[in-house]
């Protein structure tokens, strides 16, 4: 393989990922589901959970940590809580993830 061949498979890859982060992180709107019922994501990483939510779903995500930190990676976070919780149809509902990197624990709930 060339340096062109090689720099065009990076570039590619690195477009390809940057197009999954963005549309991750796009704006927060009501989720277009088909009526199934929200799973349970809590504790699994942020890939696999948006995967359970059938990739078209629009969700929003909350730093666990408070610090408003963006998710520009999600393989490296994980999920700490949602809302609406597992088994509420998912209809027209805004769905919200409150997620932390993947080394952080994630923050006991308050009551």
């Amino acid at each position: 393989m060339n340096h062109t061949s090689t720099t065009r498979t990076v570039l590619a890859t690195a477009t390809a990922v940057t197009a999954l982060a963005v549309s991750l992180v796009g704006p927060a709107a009501p989720a277009r589901a088909d009526g199934r019922p929200m799973p349970d994501v809590t504790g699994k990483n942020l890939v696999a959970a948006y995967g359970e939510l059938n990739y078209t779903t629009t969700v929003r995500f909350r730093d666990g940590r408070g610090a408003g930190r963006i998710v520009l990676w999600p393989a490296s976070w994980k999920v700490c809580g949602q809302d609406p919780a597992p088994g509420t149809p998912m209809d027209d509902r805004r769905i919200t993830l409150t997620v932390v990197k993947a080394g952080e624990e994630c923050a006991a709930p308050t009551a």
